[in-house]
């Protein structure tokens, strides 16, 4: 291990201790503060992003309400459905039947046939 890295370790150790006293004498209320001023600052951070990504496609912005508005939709579909309960009934299957081949006409057989009466 270098010197380097041997320092390195000591300021990591150093600020975690700076970190955790800090922590500690700070009342409750003033952590609580803190806390909301990095809520707001990430809240401020990510509309003016949203913003900068709205005004540079639009179209993918549209198409995402689009898909959440359809998505939405279908599922208060399948809440109702589930409400109104699944009708319980009994089923068979029933085989098909091996019917004679229908002989097809043509038009030109159509016509003979209507000329020739």
């Amino acid at each position: 291990m270098s010197k380097f890295e041997a320092l390195s370790d000591k300021a990591l150790s150093l600020v975690g201790q700076a970190g955790d006293s800090l922590r500690q004498s700070i009342p409750s209320s003033a952590e609580k503060w803190l806390q909301t001023g990095a809520a707001l600052g990430a809240a401020r951070m990510g509309t003016r992003v949203a913003g900068g990504f709205l005004r540079r496609n639009p179209a993918i912005v549209a198409a995402s309400v689009i898909g959440a508005g359809l998505v939405w939709v279908a599922a208060r579909q399948y809440k109702k459905r589930k409400e109104n309960g699944a009708v319980e009934g009994s089923s068979r299957r029933i085989e098909p039947s091996r019917a004679p081949a229908r002989k097809r006409t043509t038009r030109r057989a159509a016509a003979n046939s209507n000329s020739q009466d």
